[in-house]
């Protein structure tokens, strides 16, 4: 009787175990298993993959360019100045000459004292020699401030003698005030010089008109203006 009770007791434990291993069984395989995260996810059974967000950046629009402005004339219109050819053509109405007339010419924009000016050059030649003008325009008014007049003429092997008596002192000071338009009564520091310059006699004159210096060579055989100036003190 005890052997039969114990057999049963026995069968039961059993019955028992087996039923807590299925039942455990059946909960571990309907789990999910999640692997550490490395940038991608992995999981088992049903669970739903989830694809790793992008890090790339989407791409971004280049700026729109921005319009450029042509230096030369447009900055001058932008200034209020009067512009290359106006300075050009105000240098040129002064010394009684057209562009045609000339081998070259150039304006370019300075500033001077905080003053913006066009400084004008340009050459002629002729048969006799070369004539080079350099001229000072206000870039907003159009003012001539100073200007310079060289002229350097062919002697070739001929030797020019100055006879000092052709072209007097005084009638080189009138030629030369009566190219500059001033009136004699009008001057002060007038000052004379007598010089030889490559083989010729020249008269230097210099003068003042208020605050603008005058300054003159006249050949002294011929009475030909080699060079003039007239520039501004400030």
């Amino acid at each position: 009787m005890k052997k039969r009770t114990l057999s049963l007791i026995t069968a039961a434990a059993l019955a028992a175990l087996l039923m807590t291993g299925c039942a455990q069984a059946a909960a571990y395989n309907g789990r999910t298993t999640t692997a550490p995260q490395t940038g991608e996810s992995t999981t088992t059974d049903d669970a739903v993959e989830v694809a790793p967000e992008s890090t790339a950046s989407a791409p971004v629009a280049a700026p729109a360019s921005e319009p450029t402005t042509s230096i030369a004339g447009g900055a001058d219109a932008a200034n209020g100045y009067i512009g290359e050819d106006a300075a050009k053509a105000a240098a040129l109405e002064h010394a009684g000459l057209a562009e045609s007339d000339l081998q070259g010419i150039r304006a370019k924009l300075e500033y001077e004292d905080g003053r913006a000016v066009y400084d004008v050059e340009f050459v002629r030649i002729t048969d006799a020699g070369a004539e080079e003008y350099d001229y000072e325009i206000d870039a907003t008014t159009a003012e001539i401030l100073s200007y310079d007049y060289d002229a350097e003429y062919y002697i070739g092997t001929q030797t020019v003698e100055g006879s000092g008596t052709a072209v007097t002192a005084d009638q080189a000071k009138q030629i030369a005030l009566a190219h500059a338009g001033v009136a004699e009564a009008d001057i002060r520091s007038l000052e004379l010089e007598t010089d030889r310059d490559n083989g010729r006699t020249v008269y230097e004159f210099s003068w003042k008109v208020g605050l603008t210096e005058y300054d003159y060579e006249i050949d002294a055989d011929t009475g030909e203006i080699l060079s003039y100036s007239q520039e501004q003190d400030d």
